[in-house]
């Protein structure tokens, strides 16, 4: 079994929970998620089965949606709806006052991550830190926002759709525009809806997978539809397949998906000895 699993997390679990279920239900020991999502957060979640789980860098870095509400006027501790709150400051912005604030937000933007993160420091995750009620001291780090938007007003807050890219932290947006308004804030609500070729709309439950785990396996090379065929005959596959370096190709050297006889074998490129296979995702 080799492939990727497009699962619609539900509120309540953990990236790592929703990883030992697909092991049980497939038996298969290799098996990771290409991006946290935390435990109140729902929507897409990537799994990755056996070989799959090579890409995990190469899909890491590629650009993600969310649907997030924020409610400004209170704040917690974790910056999301699971914390406690800390401060209390009233806020009475309209939508053509949020919508104003939100351009200098996209783009390539410093970023501090909230003290309750998975980041480690001195070898200590953050979140362990904050709940011994130690100092969390984390650094700026640059993110990038490609896309914030006002969807609507409800009657606790603002709901956005937000384009991102690796590493940005949605709760870290929600504090940080309030502060653009003068006032505080917290995320309320998270749904992922897309991450790189992954889309909420075509996503599986945990259920429909245990249902049917082979007819809800996506191919090894679905995540991959937006990078350049490269296809070969038999005998130089062989030669692939062996670290042989095919010469005489001319192409530049971004990865591309490598099929063999019509079959997806992995991702190759160029190199100064030629075209090389460089993630080998064939089963045995």
């Amino acid at each position: 079994m080799n492939g990727f699993y497009n699962i619609n997390k539900p509120t309540g679990l953990t990236s790592s929970d929703v990883v030992g279920r697909i092991r049980r239900i497939t038996g298969v020991k290799r098996v990771g998620h290409l991006g946290t999502l935390d435990p109140g957060a729902a929507g897409v979640l990537p799994i990755a089965v056996s070989k799959c789980a090579r890409l995990f860098d190469f899909l890491t870095e590629k650009q993600k949606s969310y649907r997030a509400e924020f409610v400004f006027g209170v704040e917690t501790d974790t910056l999301d709806a699971y914390g406690k709150i800390t401060a209390i400051k009233p806020f009475s912005g309209d939508e053509n006052e949020v919508k104003a604030c939100l351009r200098q937000f996209i783009g390539k933007i410093k970023q501090l991550p909230p003290a309750y993160s998975a980041l480690s420091v001195n070898g200590v995750r953050a979140y362990d830190l904050a709940r011994k009620g130690e100092a969390v001291e984390l650094q700026p780090r640059q993110v990038e926002v490609f896309d914030f938007s006002l969807v609507q007003k409800t009657e606790n807050g603002f709901i956005f759709d937000i384009s991102c890219g690796r590493g940005t932290y949605i709760r870290s947006l929600a504090r940080d525009l309030a502060y653009s308004l003068d006032t505080i804030g917290y995320m309320s609500m998270l749904i992922r809806t897309s991450s790189g070729m992954f889309k909420l709309c075509d996503s599986y439950t945990l259920e429909e997978i245990e249902k049917d785990p082979t007819g809800t396996l996506l191919p090894a090379d679905y995540p991959l539809m937006a990078l350049e065929k490269a296809e070969f005959n038999a005998r130089d596959g062989f030669k692939l397949l062996n670290g042989i370096a095919i010469s005489g190709m001319r192409m530049d050297n971004r990865p591309r998906r490598v099929y063999i006889e019509n079959e997806f074998v992995g991702l190759g490129e160029a190199t100064a000895d030629g075209f090389k296979l460089t993630v080998f995702l064939k089963e045995d």
